[in-house]
């Protein structure tokens, strides 16, 4: 490998020195580890190598800081021994990330006579690892295995061949003759004598084979399995063979059988059996000398492995975020790591593009293609930029003086793109205990000055330092393990007292990093888009987001993670603060998990499962929200036949698919918003009532577009409400989109308002639905007419074709018009299945779900009570992929194929 000269890093190179960096190391936002080296001795020695498992640990886990005592600088050392000692180092660091470029990983920041060194390390782009401690063959010997040989190994399903496909193993061995088969070592064959060609003495052979074996074994399971010939010289392929007795035989079985059982054949689960994955024989070798004792040759087979077999866990590191420890990875986790980044959902693929992660741990993060670009032009416009955000935040502040304080700080970052955020607000939450003298952390992101941590406080104290440095190394870590940046950043952390407040411009100029550190454009492009991702990816599971989940969560193999959209984004982003608020989307645009989203966020903040009440219209879309068990659930009609007590504790109030609501039991508007408000008789009421604290959120999530029933839904007039409308649709194929389009133009009747002045309050918003994708899914939307006596041959026909083509049931739906239809149709499709039956249900308490495949069943409403366009609308949009739709009526029919004279 070639050698990389050091470069010394003087005070002058950089405008850093290691004094500089020990004075200031509690304003570095990194995971900073510490330990001691000795430069005058081998990388090996006193324990030297701590280095390249802390540095290993380190650059799979985001990057960091390595502080190293220099035990040697009063010993006499000089330039030379660190530069020696040094060289060493980068061989092997090198190795570890797979590249010799190690310029972009490592800084290394003093000289032979400081008393501390510094080595600033970047993330690498793949799981380091120190030592695979696996071996491929060549024609004569064997060779560690590089990353990419290893990935292969890992990734590779074939199966692998018994002892039988091996080589034969020749049955007669004649002393110092070589064997006519066994003239060469090839990638199956290798040779090794132990024992001296004239020596009676063949003590410590079972012990000597025990020690070689290791990386034979791998080397041959690896590619296409082989045999190890103790007893034979590998000079001239003669066989000399190994002197031993009986007894030492017997040994030498136990010694690789142990050997055997402590490798890792593919899975640390898995263990090697005798006489199918190796073997071991022994020979005679005939023809020995009358005066040496009777020689045999050993012989080990292996057969060839797949998914890589190796002699112990590799030697791969991370840091427990946890415990700050440097501890090693098992090997399933490591096996895990290593296969991460090839980890994927083409079916997804259509609608999505899969994040481009390379670091260690990266989750599996699908996008819409322009959601990042989206959210950037929505952050960086001059409004956003001269504040800090959410905006809203800055009322949660007492004291004025403080809020004036923190937009004179932002000001001060005026020059260039910038983003001020608060810390702890929704996406960008930090698990730390708070403290009762910080006001608040203030992340600022600059392509001119880089990245800075400011904590406003009442005071400074060592207590405070470590909570500031502890949020900068907790967004620094979720940036680049799980953000996905890879480029070369640091976070300087601040103290403001607000009590004391000095002028703090010159502290944000200083340079607390080596010059590679310094912020870009690419850079900021880099650090912006990673810190969207921590904030926006969720998991769609249960919708915990990419912030909250742990790394043992994240390198599953079924976890993904998808991206809000840009609508979904800038709700919880700029209206988490607004305690009322009417949330207006069209169907398909992700308005349920945007609603259980702000649940987390408000269960983040303190609330009580108690005291969040869900509420919706639909008893299915309430179970499916209550098995995340992260709220109170309930359907309006129980809400409102519900005694006093229950909802006594409910504090915020969540309310889906409003559209769907009716007043005929009450009015449940009021009594759900006055679950918000302060009781009668709280102390609050003298208090501000801006202030989080001081009462609930109210909530509604609705379509007017899927109001298909006539009556009253109980809500007032969204005049003077504050608003907010989403407009992207995900949900739905290509087809279906186009084909519900002609349903969705209908007019908006919002009863107890007048149409003109509610769509000049909604004019504002950026109402018209679009589709977020390019998705087609190749199908187009099949409307079927058959007469009613053969209206269940019918569906049979079309439910038995479906799965014939492979859509599985747990995808499918079948939905009907009303209540009344729904036990024949359910009777009727039952066996189409082993298990369990198709699901069936009606198309309203459907509501706000949706499946791959829906099948619509005979259409049909009243029309005095309800309004057939938005039926068909609320039913092609339960459709992601595929909709079907079976009608018997003639007049549906025209209406189902778009016929606007019907």
């Amino acid at each position: 490998m070639k050698k990389i000269k050091r470069q010394k890093m003087s005070t002058d190179h950089f405008g850093l020195s290691t004094h500089d960096i020990t004075s200031n190391l509690h304003r570095y936002g990194e995971c900073i580890l510490h330990c001691n080296i000795h430069i005058s001795r081998g990388i090996h020695e006193f324990d030297n190598d701590i280095v390249l498992r802390y540095a290993c640990g380190i650059a799979n886990s985001g990057g960091g800081v390595l502080h190293m005592k220099n035990e040697d600088y009063r010993s006499g050392v000089c330039s030379k021994d660190l530069d020696i000692w040094w060289s060493g180092m980068e061989i092997k660091l090198a190795e570890m990330i797979s590249s010799d470029d190690i310029c972009n990983y490592f800084d290394m920041v003093g000289n032979y006579d400081d008393a501390d060194l510094y080595l600033f390390i970047k993330s690498a782009e793949h799981i380091c690892t120190i030592d695979y401690h696996s071996r491929l063959p060549t024609d004569t010997a064997t060779h560690e295995v590089s990353y990419q040989s290893v990935i292969k190994l890992l990734q590779r399903d074939e199966s692998g061949k018994p002892l039988s496909a091996l080589p034969s193993i020749p049955t007669n061995f004649q002393y110092g003759v070589t064997n006519e088969y066994l003239k060469q070592e090839t990638k199956q064959i290798q040779f090794k004598q132990l024992s001296s060609r004239n020596s009676r003495d063949g003590k410590g052979i079972p012990d000597k084979i025990r020690t070689l074996i290791s990386k034979y074994v791998t080397a041959f399971a690896n590619h296409e399995g082989g045999h190890i010939y103790f007893g034979i010289d590998d000079d001239q392929a003669a066989v000399y063979g190994e002197e031993m007795t009986d007894q030492e035989q017997e040994r030498t079985v136990k010694l690789v059988q142990l050997k055997m059982d402590v490798m890792i054949w593919g899975s640390s689960s898995f263990s090697a059996q005798r006489g199918v994955q190796w073997d071991i024989h022994f020979s005679p070798v005939q023809s020995v000398p009358h005066k040496m004792n009777p020689r045999v040759v050993v012989v080990v087979s292996v057969c060839k492995f797949p998914g890589g077999v190796f002699s112990a866990t590799p030697d791969s590191y991370y840091v427990n975020t946890k415990t700050q420890t440097v501890d090693c990875w098992s090997f399933d986790q490591w096996k895990k790591a290593m296969l991460n980044p090839f980890r994927d959902k083409p079916e997804l693929h259509g609608r999505f593009i899969k994040l481009p992660f390379t670091v260690p741990q990266a989750p599996l993060v699908f996008s819409l293609k322009h959601t990042m670009n989206s959210i950037k032009a929505k952050l960086f416009t001059e409004k956003s930029m001269k504040f800090a955000q959410p905006h809203h935040f800055l009322t949660t502040i007492d004291c004025v003086d403080t809020r004036s304080l923190v937009c004179s700080v932002v000001d001060l970052f005026s020059g260039g793109r910038h983003l001020s955020l608060f810390v702890n607000c929704w996406g960008l939450s930090v698990p730390l205990p708070s403290l009762q003298k910080v006001t608040c952390d203030l992340f600022i992101v600059s392509e001119t000055q880089g990245c800075h941590l400011i904590t406003f406080a009442t005071s400074e104290s060592n207590t405070i330092w470590a909570h500031t440095h502890d949020v900068a190394a907790h967004l620094k870590y979720k940036m680049v393990a799980l953000g996905g940046c890879v480029s070369k950043f640091g976070i300087t952390t601040h103290i403001i007292n607000v009590k004391n407040f000095l002028d703090v411009k010159g502290d944000f100029e200083r340079r607390f990093y080596p010059s590679h550190f310094d912020m870009s454009s690419e850079k900021f492009d880099n650090v912006i888009d990673s810190l969207i991702v921590t904030m926006a990816a969720y998991q769609p599971v249960d919708f915990t987001t990419l912030n909250t989940t742990t790394v043992e969560n994240i390198l599953s193999q079924d976890t993904y993670f998808f991206m809000l959209t840009c609508d979904q984004f800038q709700l919880l982003f700029t209206q988490q603060f607004t305690k009322e608020l009417w949330v207006h989307s069209p169907p398909g645009a992700g308005k349920t998990v945007a609603a259980v989203q702000f649940v987390q966020e408000l269960k983040r903040r303190g609330s009580q499962t108690k005291e969040i009440l869900y509420l919706a219209e639909n008893e299915l879309l309430c179970s499916y929200v209550r098995s995340f068990k992260i709220c109170h659930v309930s359907t309006r009609r129980d809400f409102m036949n519900a005694s006093v007590d229950t909802f006594s504790d409910i504090k915020n109030v969540i309310v889906d698919e409003a559209q769907n609501f009716k007043d005929r039991d009450g009015d449940w508007y009021s009594a759900a918003e006055r679950l918000t408000k302060p009781h009668e008789s709280s102390s609050q009421q003298t208090t501000n009532s801006n202030h989080l604290e001081r009462h609930g959120f109210f909530w509604v999530f609705m379509d007017y577009t899927q109001k298909v029933h006539k009556f009253n839904a109980g809500l007032p007039s969204i005049i003077g409400k504050n608003n907010f409308m989403m407009s992207e649709i995900t949900r739905n194929s290509k087809e279906i989109f186009e084909y519900a389009q002609h349903f969705m133009n209908g007019p908006i009747n919002v009863e107890k308002m007048s149409l003109a002045d509610n769509m000049e309050e909604l004019s504002n918003l950026e109402s018209s639905p679009h589709l977020g994708h390019e998705y087609s899914s190749g199908q187009s939307v099949e409307i079927l007419k058959c007469d009613k006596e053969h209206l269940k041959e019918k569906l049979f026909q079309v439910l038995s074709n479906i799965i014939d083509s492979g859509v599985s049931v747990d995808d499918l739906a079948v939905l009907v018009g009303s209540k009344q239809d729904k036990p024949e149709i359910t009777v009727g499709v039952m066996p189409l299945t082993s298990n369990h039956g198709v699901e069936v249900d009606t198309v309203k308490e459907f509501s706000g779900l949706d499946r791959g495949t829906i099948v619509g069943v005979d259409p049909k409403v009243n029309p005095e009570h309800a309004d057939l366009s938005k039926f068909i609308l609320s039913l092609a949009t339960r459709a992601r992929d595929k909709l079907v739709i079976i009608s018997t009526s003639d007049v549906v029919q025209r209406k189902l194929e778009c016929d606007q004279e019907s």
